[in-house]
């Protein structure tokens, strides 16, 4: 794959995941979803770039999202 288009996947990634804090600052519960697709994102990006702590850290990360979505439901 061309670096402009893995970058891509990198930045826009990135984005989402800020976006996520900034929702989670504001008290949107659907910033889970963002940060998500902002994990998800991020795991494509360290596939590619074949860096495995980023891989790990953002499925752990994505985990942790799912793990907070989940607690704020059921309050």
């Amino acid at each position: 794959m061309n670096t402009f288009y893995i970058e891509i996947v990198g930045w826009v990634g990135f984005l989402f995941i800020t976006s996520g804090y900034y929702l989670n600052a504001k008290k949107h519960s659907f910033c889970f979803y963002i940060w998500g697709i902002g994990n998800i994102l991020f795991i494509l990006y360290a596939i590619l770039i074949n860096s495995n702590p980023m891989l790990l850290m953002s499925i752990f990360t994505l985990g942790m999202n799912i793990y907070g979505h989940l607690q704020w439901n059921k309050n």
